[in-house]
């Protein structure tokens, strides 16, 4: 009898979808995907077009669905939480995490820059120590200093075990979460 091996699945979270050529990058990260023997899955192929008429809140709900339901279909999630539009990752990736995260599915998150969630904060305007010894942007609200690429909600120490994690506690760059997960993959099967 032969036994078929499986094939694992990882959805690609994160702002390429935004980029001017998300296809691009669809195909690049998939291509990092196949050299580990994992398939990788783009939000846009769940792909919703707007029909005519429609709201445009209810499209939005209906790509949200979509991209849930990738999530839902996939083994792990290979998650950029680079920053975008400021210090840190991208709102609709990190929601995605904890989605993932909340069906048990793990989460390999990895950004493509070197610096600490503080250092990019700083970057971004005045920080400064409050009289609590906290960290303090303009308005006076507290930056958190965990020395972590990203809120520590989106840094998973369990995950960052399978090797090649970044000083920030995530991946550097996408080839190293990719080969993380698939020693991850691995440890499942073996």
């Amino acid at each position: 009898m032969r036994v078929e091996k499986k094939v694992w699945r990882a959805y690609l979270a994160g702002p390429e979808v935004f980029l001017p050529d998300p296809a691009a990058a669809a195909e690049a990260l998939r291509a990092a995907c196949a050299r580990h023997g994992i398939v990788g899955v783009f939000p846009l192929d769940g792909a919703v077009a707007a029909t005519p008429g429609e709201p445009s809140p209810t499209h939005a709900a209906r790509i949200r669905a979509a991209n849930l339901a990738l999530i839902r279909e996939t083994d792990l999630v290979l998650a950029n939480a680079s920053p975008f539009r400021g210090p840190s990752a991208d709102d609709g990736t990190a929601y995605e995490m904890g989605y993932a995260t909340a069906l048990g599915r793990p989460v390999f998150a990895y950004t493509e820059t070197a610096d600490s969630l503080l250092e990019r904060t700083r970057a971004h305007g005045p920080v400064t120590r409050g009289h609590d010894g906290a960290w303090r942007d303009a308005a006076g609200q507290m930056v958190e200093d965990f020395g972590l690429g990203a809120n520590l909600m989106l840094v998973d120490p369990a995950i960052t075990a399978w090797g090649g994690v970044g000083a920030h506690g995530l991946y550097q760059g996408a080839e190293a979460a990719v080969a993380a997960a698939a020693a991850w993959i691995a440890a499942q099967v073996g």
